[in-house]
């Protein structure tokens, strides 16, 4: 299982990267399969970043049946001037980021 700080990184670099370049978040691109997290910590993550300010235009459902998504579509979301603050200067988050880059240019993508 991904820690919060890993999950959290792919998440706010993925939206400071559609909020950078001008593009829309997809769901096909952030959702929990493509974290390679489960669909309740993909939930519990997205809460606490929305919680913390770092992340808007996030709608929760919580009545819906767990098999369905719980938040909206990420075309509407959003990261905050909080969310860009945290993500640039948290050094926990930094090094992730750059631990996660690392390894992922040490693998062999297909």
């Amino acid at each position: 299982m991904s820690s919060y700080e890993q999950v959290a990184t792919k998440i706010l670099k993925y939206l400071n990267d559609c909020y950078e370049t001008g593009q829309v978040p997809r769901v096909k691109s952030l959702n929990a399969k493509s974290l390679r997290i489960t669909g309740k910590q993909y939930d519990d993550t997205l809460k606490m970043l929305s919680e913390d300010s770092f992340i808007a235009g996030i709608e929760f459902f919580d009545g819906v049946s767990p098999k369905y998504s719980s938040v909206n579509d990420p075309s509407n979301w959003q990261i905050t001037r909080l969310g860009i603050e945290y993500f640039k200067e948290n050094s926990l988050i930094t090094k992730t980021y750059k631990q996660l880059k690392e390894i992922k240019d040490w693998l062999p993508l297909t």
